[in-house]
């Protein structure tokens, strides 16, 4: 039966793996359409104004942009942040990495490979080519602006400004109507674009849009064109496996637009309301940035459901127990595997009493085997007598048959969510232990030489943690299995090396920190069995 639960926990995480590499939450195809409203030309015409209409987002025209820009970094605490003066957009944003156990570095969280996907530039059917415009820009202490004036039409003023806690941004866009007609103005603003992608696992890119429209969220890992939804916008987001940027419109935005970029990846962009403005009004548009870690509690503190980005899959809420024990360990020993080992103890302890249920369990199936034997025998013929027959047999002795399996089956949804929990930590990234340099990837120790389908490294915990495997299922054959048929002792010499394997070839390139925690579960479980096996056996 122990040996039906291990095969059952690969077949889960084979499922788990491929569930994750393919699964995105399907996205209702809505119809592409221009962000001018209807009737807007004939009144911008009236006007005097010229509306020429916004390319369908997807399809955007090609625009010259100068050959000469200007770009401003902005540094704070944990951002480094690029700027131009094309557009007013930004181009870069780099996060610093520091911390216990890892070196100090920045990784670049977005980066515009083409000048048309940057964040935040503006496109306007009434003022063609604001995206290509030379901006004028102002630096403060604590702010960054940038204005561009087409004379007698608009006056557009992007003011972004910093804040050194969490990670984000203020950003205010100004349009002050210079006509002396009322002005009817929309725009479409580039949201979060050019995300970077993380390490993959097992082929899973963690590239994704993630979009709250009427308080659920909207997930895409792909889309073909262009896709267009309105509704309540909370926030328009990209995340990979750790970091996240995310724009909240503090008004309600027109609609929100996901589109597909060169290399696979997402932009997205936000059509704002028509405004109306009166000649030398001005009207304000305000909006919320975040770029950061995939971290909970920092977002909670911005508000707006911003935390709900955060999520670990189907177990969510044991990963977040999890995790906070865990991240509570790390402030005691302030190491990461020291951490991962300790969680592993305190879930052993939790499920103790279960696993000495599953142990004595053994046992008593043990005793039970000769009976069992001549029970087969007997009622070879009739598998409803023999079940029966069965059935009364463990009634007599008190004896459950899956008492055994109880902890594996415990441990399944466990494993499940420390393993959602553990490849989005952003804290494990780059955390050293021992030989291992990360334990958010394999540990991969470097080999004098190269080996075939290995290369020039070689993977040290998965190996540990099949040599331990096998040491266990050689225990609980001993404990189990003394009784067993002949045909019964070959399934399980078959099962010991099968198991192994499996478990093996499924972790070799799970990130370290899982791995561990399965390694140092089971020497703990086949400790456990061994001594308990040994007092049983004496009583």
């Amino acid at each position: 039966m122990e040996k039906r639960l291990l095969l059952t926990l690969a077949l889960s995480l084979i499922v788990l793996l491929v569930f994750q590499k393919f699964y995105v939450k399907p996205a209702p195809r809505t119809p592409v359409t221009s962000s001018v409203q209807e009737g807007q030309e004939e009144k911008a015409a009236g006007a005097g104004f010229t509306v020429q209409g916004t390319p369908a987002p997807g399809r955007q025209e090609k625009s010259s942009f100068p050959s000469e820009e200007k770009e401003t970094e902005v540094r704070t605490e944990e951002m480094a942040m690029t700027f131009s003066d094309i557009g007013g957009a930004l181009t870069k944003i780099a996060l610093s990495e520091s911390g216990t156990g890892r070196e100090e570095k920045e990784e670049t969280l977005i980066f515009a490979e083409t000048p048309e996907s940057r964040p935040f530039l503006m496109r306007s059917p009434v003022v063609p080519g604001l995206d290509t415009a030379k901006y004028k820009a102002q630096q403060g202490a604590g702010y960054l602006e940038y204005v561009f004036e087409e004379p007698g039409v608009v006056r557009i003023t992007k003011k972004y400004t910093f804040h050194k806690p969490f990670n984000y941004i203020d950003l205010e866009i100004a349009i002050k109507n210079l006509s002396s007609r009322r002005l009817p103005f929309s725009y479409t603003l580039t949201g979060p674009a050019g995300m970077q992608r993380s390490s993959k696992i097992a082929g899973r890119s963690f590239l994704e849009s993630d979009i709250m429209i009427d308080g659920k969220v909207w997930k895409a890992r792909s889309v073909k064109g262009a896709q267009e939804r309105a509704g309540d916008i909370s926030w328009v987001a990209l995340k990979n496996r750790y970091f996240t940027m995310m724009l909240k419109p503090l008004g309600q935005p027109g609609s929100v637009v996901l589109t597909e970029a060169p290399g696979k990846n997402l932009t997205t962009s936000i059509h704002s309301q028509r405004h109306d403005i009166v000649p030398g009004g001005v009207t304000r548009d305000e909006y919320l940035v975040y770029a950061g870690p995939l971290d909970e509690e920092r977002l909670a503190a911005l508000g707006h459901d911003m935390q709900a980005i955060v999520d670990y899959g189907f177990f969510g809420g044991v990963s977040k127990i999890l995790l906070k024990v865990l991240r509570f360990f790390h402030t005691v020993v302030r190491n990461w595997g020291v951490a991962i080992i300790l969680l592993t103890l305190a879930v052993n302890l939790l499920l103790f009493p279960l696993t000495i249920k599953s142990f004595i369990s053994m046992q008593q199936m043990k005793k039970l085997q000769p009976h069992m034997q001549k029970l087969k025998e007997l009622h070879k013929d009739n598998p409803q007598k023999l079940n029966k027959e069965m059935m009364e047999l463990y009634k007599t002795y008190n004896v459950n048959p899956l008492g055994g399996c109880l902890p594996l089956i415990l441990q399944m949804p466990i494993f499940i969510a420390l393993y959602q929990g553990l490849v989005r930590s952003v804290e494990l990234k780059g955390a050293h232990f021992l030989w291992i340099k990360d334990l958010a990837k394999p540990d991969a120790v470097p080999l004098p030489f190269s080996l075939p389908f290995l290369g020039n490294t070689i993977n040290i915990l998965p190996l540990l943690m099949v040599g331990m495997m096998v040491l266990q299922q050689k225990i609980s054959q001993g404990a189990a299995g003394a009784a067993a048929t002949d045909d019964q002792a070959s399934q399980q010499k078959m099962m010991m090396v099968m198991f192994p394997l499996l478990f093996g070839f499924l972790f070799y390139n799970m990130p370290s920190g899982l791995v561990l925690y399965w390694l140092t579960n089971t020497i703990l479980m086949t400790g456990e069995q061994t001594i308990v096996g040994k007092r049983l056996s004496h009583t």
